[in-house]
């Protein structure tokens, strides 16, 4: 079985991702795990990392062989299963994604989602996202053949635009996977105060914008005991400790407004709605502690790459010089290493999974054919997403207003329209909230001009 690692330089997923699949008892029996990236001195770092690991547990790790290249066929001939946390243009273009905006008053403290940050990021990836798919299904696992085909998990954002987009040029080839649905969950019981075994829930929607429809908790961890809805509790604890929200006063105000709780963080969820970027006055309300605005500061997480990005090579070298490295006991709960063992093993694993809302099968109150995020299960046959799922009434305006910018930006960029380009970013609901029509064009037209070398076709 050949895994491949595509971006596998990472700063957010490239070692973890990979230790996990170490961990995984059912992955490392006769394993070949590619690890390819564009950048020669991070491919070879997290190489070399993944040899020591391989020195330091000969045994254990004796069925796995690591390979590393540059070419992206090499690495994704024969592979079964693809993984991708790519970042196209990296920190330079991420600079453009942010500064060009706030030109015009727009002001983003992630940008990876949607609004311009989200939109830019997403054009600049699209042609090495195609290639992939494309590569899977010329060069993959069983190619030519009828039967079980590669499969893509992307961990790289815009994940609903990649995932759409993937899925389009090649069906049911990917599967978009988030962390934000099971770490909000945590967030939620740690609030409560109830044990992991004691507390469940039933969330969907778009990624980054899920909706936690029930949470439900139970005193005793006996099969009888009654499980009770979450919320009531969740706010008598919020007025004991008022202080427990202190880095989610965004999050906290959208569910009292929505009824119901949500993914991503509030430095995140600022971007997604028109209500708390467009004044100075509501960031300082709504601000987490810290300088200024705190993590709603505007390029607040390009700082923080930025920072990451000037220590990973270091870091991994002193790992790499270490005599000792612990291999961890069991992977953590990223997705992809519990997916692809589910696929091997035939042991179901539920997930929370980014997939085409075929016909509207999934989530029937949201577009035909959008992406979706939803309770899926993976197993031998494949990937089963739950459907027949309605969401809220303002849960689905809100996730409206997010899946009209990826349909602009997924169309565009299959058609090379930079018309329908300037309408995802005109429909966006944080720049909106800032600028005219006319004012979303310009910055568009700057944002084409100053990353054209990385929008190969416009």
């Amino acid at each position: 079985m050949k895994i491949s690692m595509i971006g596998a330089g990472s700063v957010v997923f490239g070692e973890n991702v990979l230790t996990d699949i170490l961990a995984q008892p059912t992955l490392i029996q006769d394993t070949i795990i590619c690890l390819e990236d564009i950048d020669p001195v991070r491919l070879d770092l997290m190489y070399r990392l993944m040899l020591k690991y391989k020195e330091l547990y000969p045994n254990k790790l004796e069925g796995v062989h690591f390979e590393k290249t540059t070419d992206l066929r090499k690495a994704i001939t024969d592979s079964k299963y693809v993984i991708c946390s790519i970042h196209v243009g990296g920190l330079e273009a991420y600079k453009i994604d942010l500064d060009i905006p706030l030109k015009y008053g727009v002001s983003q403290c992630v940008g990876d989602t949607i609004g311009p940050g989200g939109v830019f990021r997403f054009l600049r990836a699209t042609p090495i996202l195609k290639q992939i798919v494309n590569l899977m299904k010329e060069v993959g696992y069983n190619s030519g053949n009828d039967g079980s085909k590669p499969i893509l998990f992307n961990y790289a954002n815009p994940m609903a635009m990649n995932t759409w987009y993937c899925n389009h040029m090649v069906p049911d080839s990917t599967v978009g996977l988030c962390h934000g649905v099971q770490h909000t969950a945590w967030l939620l019981r740690t609030w409560i105060g109830v044990k992991p075994e004691n507390f469940t829930f039933t969330c969907f929607g778009i990624n980054h914008l899920a909706w936690f429809i029930e949470i439900l908790y139970r005193e005793k961890d006996e099969p009888k005991a009654e499980w009770k809805n979450a919320y009531p509790l969740l706010f008598q604890r919020y007025k004991e400790n008022p202080d427990m929200i202190k880095n989610e006063g965004v999050r906290w105000d959208m569910m009292e407004a929505a009824g119901y709780f949500m993914t991503e963080e509030s430095r995140h969820l600022s971007e997604y709605v028109p209500y708390y970027r467009k004044r100075e006055e509501l960031l300082e309300k709504y601000k987490t502690p810290g300088e200024k605005y705190g993590m709603l500061t505007h390029g607040f997480t390009y700082e923080m790459d930025s920072a990451s990005a000037g220590v990973l090579e270091s870091t991994l070298e002193k790992k790499i010089r270490r005599s000792k490295l612990k291999l961890k006991n069991a992977p953590t709960d990223e997705y992809v290493s519990h997916i692809i063992s589910a696929m091997e093993t035939n042991k179901p694993f539920k997930f929370h999974g980014n997939l085409i809302n075929k016909e509207g099968g999934l989530i029937t109150n949201l577009p035909k054919n959008c992406c979706v995020e939803v309770p899926t299960y993976a197993d031998y046959n494949g990937i089963h997403p739950q459907g027949g799922l309605t969401l809220p009434s303002v849960c689905q305006a809100l996730c409206l207003s997010n899946i009209m910018v990826q349909q602009s930006a997924v169309e565009g960029a299959i058609e090379l329209d930079r018309e329908k380009i300037y309408h995802a970013i005109l429909l966006d609901p944080n720049t909106a909230s800032i600028c005219s029509p006319k004012e979303v064009r310009s910055m568009v037209e700057e944002l084409f001009d100053a990353e054209k070398k990385w929008l190969i076709g416009f």
